[in-house]
């Protein structure tokens, strides 16, 4: 009996599949220990190229302080009034005008006309000397600006192209580069000038909100400290001006028109009161009914007219009272303090990525370069077979 001894040899096969899926994790570091000189060349470069950035870099500095908004709450709302304004809800205090909610704030710093009163800020600067200029002054004239060598590298390079397109057109007009005066009837006007201020402006101020602490932290970033902090002080004068104005708008309306109800109340009680007066002193004996009824009379409108002038006097005083109590206020917890260190630029961090960035891309294109080599080929291949 003949028997077939011959069995495939599967368990010898299957192996052989895997080995050609796995990555060999020692050729990996093989091919990088073999382009170790490229790799370290690369990181060279960017290395330097970082030390370069984080030397010529404009230095800047931030300025902050922090602080607490504070408004006159009736005490008919409580807590509630106060966890629904950080909502931005206002549900009312009784007469005591519009609550603006700290979550518009932003929105007024973003303002054209918040940023134009931030521009008449008066500062010195380091090339003014003793002589204050406006902030608008020194990012329009480069006489006051520090030398920024990356800037004018950005400019004759990535910005040459509009450069060259500004070259050509020529200069703007002047109405085009001075600040428009705008009169109180028409509409705002935003010269090219003032716009690139008030962009400059918009990218230096920070205002941070924490609506779970109940306090905001306003920043302003600058060439120099002292600067700085001026500036940043006057984004708080200016912020808690437009919140009080707007605050008070309401209350104080209702002051205008209660003052003008009383004072007419009291025209009109003084003139009842005199009539009554006259016709007590014709009228002594008061004999007959007629003389009898008239003084009726006109002790009723008397009546009237001073209890119309009474109530009015306790509500004039009320709303007195209400201008004052319903002015909000900035509470300053953090004062703005002339800053030590700079903000920027970071030097350390600059050389740290810049660094990375060399690793990565000299690795990446270790690997990624025998792709294109491969592509490259067959692209040639291709045309020597058509050619063919």
């Amino acid at each position: 009996m003949i028997q077939d001894t011959h069995i495939p040899d599967y368990e010898n096969r299957l192996p052989a599949q895997d080995t050609t899926d796995e990555i060999d994790l020692m050729d990996i570091l093989r091919q990088l220990w073999l382009k170790r000189g490229f790799i370290l060349k690369v990181t060279g470069i960017f290395l330097l190229l970082g030390l370069f950035i984080a030397l010529f870099s404009p230095v800047q500095y931030t300025a902050h302080c922090t602080v607490v908004p504070q408004t006159g709450k009736n005490s008919s709302t409580g807590n509630l009034g106060g966890l629904a304004a950080m909502m931005g809800v206002n549900i009312g205090t009784g007469g005591s005008g519009e609550t603006l909610s700290p979550s518009v704030y932003p929105q007024i710093v973003k303002s054209l006309l918040f940023t134009r009163e931030i521009m008449q800020t008066p500062i010195k600067v380091e090339k003014s000397g003793e002589e204050e200029i406006t902030l608008y002054d020194f990012y329009t004239n480069k006489t006051y600006q520090p030398f920024n060598l990356i800037g004018n590298i950005k400019k004759y390079t990535i910005g040459l192209p509009g450069v060259l397109v500004g070259a050509i057109r020529g200069n703007r007009s002047q109405a085009d580069n001075q600040t428009p005066a705008n009169d109180s009837t028409s509409l705002p006007i935003l010269g090219k000038k003032e716009e690139r201020v008030y962009k400059t402006i918009q990218s230096s101020i920070q205002l941070n909100m924490n609506s779970k602490e109940g306090y905001i932290e306003m920043n302003y970033t600058f060439p120099e400290a002292e600067a700085a902090a001026r500036i940043t002080d006057q984004v708080r004068k200016t912020l808690e001006q437009y919140v009080t104005a707007f605050k008070s708008e309401k209350v104080e309306d209702n002051l205008v028109f209660v003052q003008q109800s009383f004072n007419d109340a009291r025209h009109d009680f003084l003139e009842k009161q005199e009539k009554l007066a006259t016709f007590q002193d014709a009228n002594r004996g008061l004999t007959t009914a007629s003389a009898r009824a008239t003084e009726q009379r006109l002790r009723s409108e008397y009546d009237i007219a001073f209890t119309v002038y009474n109530e009015l006097a306790k509500q004039l005083e009320q709303a007195k009272l209400t201008v004052k109590e319903s002015k909000p206020v900035l509470t300053v917890i953090e004062p703005v303090v002339v800053p030590a260190q700079k903000s920027a630029p970071r030097r350390s961090m600059i050389l740290v990525v810049f660094t990375f960035l060399g690793v990565v891309i000299s690795i990446g294109w270790v690997f990624i370069k025998p792709f294109f080599v491969e592509i490259a080929r067959g692209v040639k291949q291709n045309k020597e077979a058509i050619s063919q």
